[in-house]
């Protein structure tokens, strides 16, 4: 079981091996290769840190330093893809409901607004 926060099925899903230092690309990888390994692998969508969230060094006692934009993330990230925290689903259930309800409408930006990685998202598709 992987806990993870709803928006980090977009990060995961951008991700080209950049991020806030080596230890954070280093977990990110090994949680991502242990999503895809399995057609069932299961996630508990969880609200704050999560199993990336704790290689990241913006996360200080269990508390984000980026404020309240991981929160605003999330719940936007939720209410596109008609999900909710405590959610325990497949890792690609997930992948589709992401797909579907905010990569295909295009929706990113709407989610992701201020995320200071949103660049490298955007230029993945151009």
């Amino acid at each position: 079981m992987i806990y993870l926060r709803p928006h980090h099925g977009l990060c995961i899903h951008h991700f080209i091996g950049k991020g806030y230092s080596d230890t954070f690309i280093s977990n990110m990888k090994n949680i991502i290769n242990k999503l895809e390994s399995s057609d069932t692998s299961i996630i508990t969508l969880v609200s704050g840190g999560d199993n990336i969230c704790s290689s990241c060094p913006n996360n200080k006692d269990d508390k984000c330093l980026s404020g309240q934009k991981p929160d605003y993330y999330d719940m936007a990230c939720l209410e596109l893809c008609g999900l909710n925290f405590g959610d325990t689903l497949y890792w690609e259930e997930f992948k589709k409901k992401i797909q579907t309800s905010i990569l295909e409408p295009n929706k990113l930006k709407e989610v992701c607004i201020n995320c200071e990685w949103l660049y490298i998202c955007e230029n993945l598709y151009k």
